[in-house]
């Protein structure tokens, strides 16, 4: 484009000098790449009329072959630049299939006017230029694999700013074919301290600012292709993790997060329904082994975008860099750290790329919480350890696998739950400081061992390296309401929900706890704000159904009930519940039918004799009651734990066989 005779141009706040490469707004420079400067230029200078992205990708890429999904990220980082990114553009409007148009009223303004003076742009661009940190150039060899994605022309030197210097990242080449994912997530897990030939864009930290709360976004993945639609969870879940092991920052858990992959709804908005101060959120392209990234971290409260960078870079050793990683994200949320939680920080999982893209792909699927998608974890976290027998994390995924198997009465206890010992035993061997096996065996210890020294111990353990763990406090509150240990429980359920305050998991597992104390009023009122949240989650359901009958409101409770067997898909323990309250409400002829029904189930598949145990103590057949209650022991069936504190056997207490059960069952 020809800058020959120099024109300025204002539109709203900004002016762009084109001679100057410079962008104003209200007399401060804005940081833009070359590209983004050149197609703000291009689509200025045809204010109000429509470019073809064909006449763009021609003339802003001056001939270069690149992709349309460049275009596409260079729009959208320009946007952020001009703080276009709303929804409502009032700069650049996209015209569906066709290009774009620069939509604002543009006023050409002579050089030497009073608005802004040659003097006032000149200085402006001398502060850009002197603020900028001193950087290290380091040369790159040229390859295929090195070439710029904006202009197709060999990259120059690597740009390090010398903070980012902490390992060499020489090393092995890195193939895409095999590492694609592996690759994508480290550059999620690098981007805030990313060793790369430049940024595109760039907002410091403040300093000052402190975040004590954060919801990582699933990470958009830009032209996804066939096999990575778990990514986006998955980067995210890698980031939480890193952040939730220091202990230092609530981090809002996957499972909670998950269901804003693809969904339209803003960052800012997601923050403020998580109760979060901060989000980050961010999007991914890839293409013939290079990445394009762009990231920020947004204050919930007014919408500020506290931190963000566009990187575009291909990187060799990925391992190398996620140490880098946890620094910047640290800074970025002015954590401070000991020695010991920066070691949380940085610690490596694994140095097996394919072990690593198995356990996050495990973890993608075991988040979805039904039994064909468990099961499909399963079989990732058992590749991951085949690759890597030394991957600590990824026996922590076998053993959560095994013990929401055997919790949901998919698999019998006798069968799971020793399979989910062996595997958070193995895990503690290799690493003891692993907050999620310590709640795992918590869990195996309550359910299975009944053994509630023991839980505690594995709970409190869990807490200690990670305080602010959800589903620690979670398993711990429901174990301390079985003791009858309701204060202690009550305390437990509020941490468990105030670190996770959408999970129906955890408001059905806090209202479970309060309901065994004796308030179903409170109860209800957590589980019907839970349902709000998934009314598909059958366990809030059955929860809501069984605080409705303590206050003999039968009918409701009767209707929450059946809705959480249908929800369920017909889970044994829901359909047990249901009879007994069909049995306590009078209605004897269908309580019986579901009795027969689950006695029929007994010789084709697990069937946990507590649920039929339920239904002979709802008709007041308490000889039948304690025989499947015996019978309950031996399959070591997981609602044993609530044993003595279980509303629906209270008619059984002053039952001898009853106390002599219960001493069996020792807390």
């Amino acid at each position: 484009m020809d800058t020959s005779v120099n024109q300025l141009y204002e539109f709203g706040a900004f002016l762009l000098d084109p001679r100057e490469r410079l962008l104003l707004q209200d007399g401060q420079p804005v940081s833009l790449t070359p590209k983004a400067f050149e197609l703000l230029v291009y689509l200025v200078e045809r204010d109000g009329h429509l470019v073809d992205k064909a006449e763009l990708l021609r003339e802003v890429w001056h001939g270069s072959v690149v992709e349309e999904g460049n275009l596409a990220v260079i729009v959208s980082v320009l946007r952020k630049a001009l703080n276009d990114d709303r929804g409502q553009h009032k700069y650049i409007e996209t015209v569906s299939k066709r290009g774009y148009r620069f939509v604002a009223e543009v006023k050409l303004v002579d050089e030497s006017a009073d608005v802004l003076s040659r003097k006032n742009i000149e200085d402006a661009a001398a502060i850009s230029t002197e603020n900028r940190i001193p950087q290290i150039i380091i040369p790159a060899p040229e390859t295929q694999e090195t070439r710029d994605v904006e202009s197709g022309a060999p990259q120059p030197p690597l740009v390090v700013q010398p903070v980012s210097i902490r390992r060499s990242v020489a090393g092995r080449a890195l193939r895409w074919g095999l590492g694609a994912m592996a690759l994508i997530l480290s550059v999620c897990l690098t981007v805030f301290f990313a060793v790369s030939r430049r940024s595109d864009a760039s907002v410091q930290a403040d300093p000052t600012v402190e975040v004590k709360s954060v919801a990582v976004l699933p990470f958009q993945i830009l032209g996804a292709q066939s096999g990575d639609e778990y990514l986006g969870i998955g980067i995210a879940d890698a980031l939480i993790t890193r952040l939730g092991n220091t202990g230092k920052i609530i981090v809002r858990p996957t499972n909670s997060i998950q269901k804003y992959a693809g969904a339209t709804i803003s960052p800012q908005a997601a923050g403020a329904e998580q109760g979060v101060d901060a989000v980050i959120n961010g999007c991914i392209q890839r293409q013939a082994g290079r990445v394009r990234l762009t990231l920020q971290l947004i204050r919930v409260r007014d919408g500020v975008q506290l931190w963000g960078e566009a990187f575009d870079e291909a990187f060799t050793d990925i391992f190398a860099l996620e140490d880098s990683l946890s620094e910047r994200v640290a800074q970025s949320v002015n954590l401070k750290l000991s020695g010991e939680e920066t070691h949380r920080l940085t610690k490596r999982s694994t140095e097996r790329q394919d072990a690593y893209e198995a356990y996050v792909k495990g973890r993608y699927f075991w988040n979805k919480r039904n039994e064909k998608d468990i099961a499909k974890g399963l079989e990732y976290f058992r590749q991951a350890i085949a690759l890597d027998p030394k991957f600590a994390e990824a026996y922590v995924g076998v053993a959560d696998s095994y013990d929401i198997l055997a919790f949901y009465a998919v698999l019998p206890p006798k069968e799971a739950f020793p399979a989910a010992k062996q595997a958070t035993q193995r895990a503690l061997a290799i690493d003891d400081g692993l907050a999620g096996a310590h709640a795992s065996l918590g869990f195996i210890h309550f359910y299975y061992d009944w053994d509630g020294v023991e839980a505690t111990k594995e709970f409190q353990r869990s807490l200690e390296e990670n305080p602010n763990y959800a589903t620690a406090h979670s398993w711990y509150s429901v174990s301390l309401a079985a003791k009858g240990m309701f204060t202690e429980a009550e305390a437990q359920a509020r941490l468990a929900m105030e670190n996770d305050p959408l999970s129906p998991s955890v408001a059905s597992n806090a209202a479970w706890a309060i309901s065994l104390s004796g308030n179903p009023d409170r109860a209800i009122e957590i589980l019907k704000k839970a349902v709000e949240i998934d009314p598909n989650f059958a366990r809030t359901r059955l929860r809501l159904g069984r605080a409705y009958e303590q206050k003999q409101m039968y009918d409701t409770a009767i209707l929450e009930l059946e809705q959480a067997v249908k929800v369920s898909g017909g889970e044994p323990c829901y359909i047990g519940s249901l009879g007994h309250a069909y049995a306590v409400a009078g209605k004897t002829g269908l309580a019986k039918k579901l009795l027969h029904e689950l006695e029929g189930r007994t010789g084709q598949k697990y069937v946990p004799s507590y649920a039929i145990a339920l239904i002979y103590s709802g008709l007041g057949d308490k000889d039948n009651a304690m025989k499947w209650l015996e019978r309950a022991y031996d399959d070591r069936s997981t609602g044993m734990a609530f044993l003595r504190t279980d509303p629906e056997l209270s008619g059984l207490h002053s039952d001898s066989r009853f106390e002599d059960l219960s001493r069996r069952i020792s807390f």
